[in-house]
């Protein structure tokens, strides 16, 4: 796979594209097991999505990263597959971000080793959201920068589907960014042996508001998201440049940023799975629970009674309560859903009261958050 440096460079080879895959990869292809199955297929599932005036960039954090997907290069010789190298910066030891309430955070709240820790301007996944926004703002074509996470699972007809949803509500001289959005957060995987229990779990934990379709077709929340995003071009450039980097919820606050500029977003509720689903890596509980702990991260900033203003915290509306009675299933994994919800605010709020902070280990690196404040502090173990 060929490795670009320059975003002008990529921009230029990229010209003429209608859809710009960009694949975020934090780390290379999983070496065996069941995670190795489940990335290849949801990472196959993308690609055989693209046609032949598509392509794929590859946004790696090193060369052995790129050099790691050269299979798939050969595999999908119609399409255009290019590799760059971003990385998030690190601004200094033991505190000194601007963004930074407090300095000496490793120290402060009673790390392991804290005087081996780094800390870096951005997360991992914005640094890689700003080279792909810079390349897209180059490129002078229509089209759009699809952006999706690692657990996206595509139908063929999924992209066609979006495009017309984003010219159907096109304003501000661009067609609308868009996103999709499914019930199914876990399914299974052809040879993976995805426990069953695990999926339903997850599902029902993440599924427990019974209006959210309704909400999302009448544009009453959040429209983009990050598991999949989809943005024209000519919208990239004014993202990227009025986005806040140091947010943690980076796709609330592009969401933020596109309704802003006087563009439109909108969200598409998928029922069918076989047009869009999603499946993560998650074999047990411990799976489970890490996802369910770094999404109640993720509104942390939200002061409330409870731990931030995540639907995860949010007891059952009356549609909810009438299903939790009819469907012995929803009702079995709702209980295990509220209790494991419950278990990880504990955990939080432990930390909050002790320390007045929390984090969430994710990839390499780790995030902390405060209540009632967006940014977050990013650190990485030297």
């Amino acid at each position: 796979m060929k490795l670009l440096e320059s975003p002008a460079e990529i921009a230029a080879v990229l010209a003429g594209r209608k859809f710009v895959n960009a694949e975020f990869m934090y780390k290379p292809r999983p070496p065996e097991g069941r995670s190795r199955i489940v990335f290849d297929y949801t990472l196959r599932s993308r690609l055989s999505a693209l046609a032949a005036q598509d392509a794929a960039l590859f946004i790696c954090k090193s060369q052995e990263t790129a050099e790691s997907f050269s299979e798939f290069e050969a595999e999908y010789p119609h399409i255009l597959m290019v590799a760059t190298i971003a990385n998030p910066t690190s601004v200094g030891a033991h505190g000194g971000a601007p963004n930074a309430p407090e300095s000496n955070t490793p120290h402060r709240l009673d790390w392991e080793s804290p005087d081996s820790w780094q800390q870096y301007a951005t997360t991992d996944r914005w640094a890689r959201i700003d080279t792909a926004l810079h390349i897209a703002s180059l490129i002078e074509s229509s089209g759009y920068l699809v952006m999706p996470a690692h657990d996206a699972v595509w139908g063929r007809d999924l992209l066609r589907q979006l495009e017309a949803l984003s010219e159907k509500y096109a304003r501000g001289g661009f067609p609308a960014a868009v996103s999709a959005y499914t019930y199914h957060q876990h399914s299974p995987i052809p040879g993976a042996d995805i426990p069953q229990d695990m999926i339903d779990l997850l599902n029902t934990a993440f599924g427990r508001d019974t209006l959210f379709g309704w909400k999302l077709r009448t544009d009453r929340v959040q429209a983009f998201w990050g598991k999949m995003g989809m943005i024209p071009f000519g919208m990239c450039g004014a993202i990227r440049e009025k986005a806040e980097k140091n947010i943690w919820e980076d796709d609330l606050e592009i969401d933020r940023v596109i309704r802003e500029s006087g563009y439109a977003v909108r969200c598409m509720w998928v029922r069918d799975p076989a047009l869009y689903r999603q499946a993560l890596p998650v074999f047990d509980g411990d799976g489970v629970r890490q996802v369910i702990e770094r999404t109640l991260h993720y509104s942390l900033n939200i002061p409330s009674q409870t731990i931030g203003e995540s639907s995860l915290n949010f007891p059952l509306d009356t549609l909810g309560k009438i299903r939790h009675l009819i469907n012995p299933r929803f009702a079995k994994y709702n209980v295990l859903a509220e209790a494991l919800i419950a278990e990880c605010n504990t955990t939080i709020a432990m930390r909050l009261k002790q320390y007045r902070a929390s984090w969430i280990d994710w990839g390499a690196y780790r995030h902390v958050m405060r209540v009632g404040d967006p940014a977050v502090e990013v650190w990485k173990r030297t």
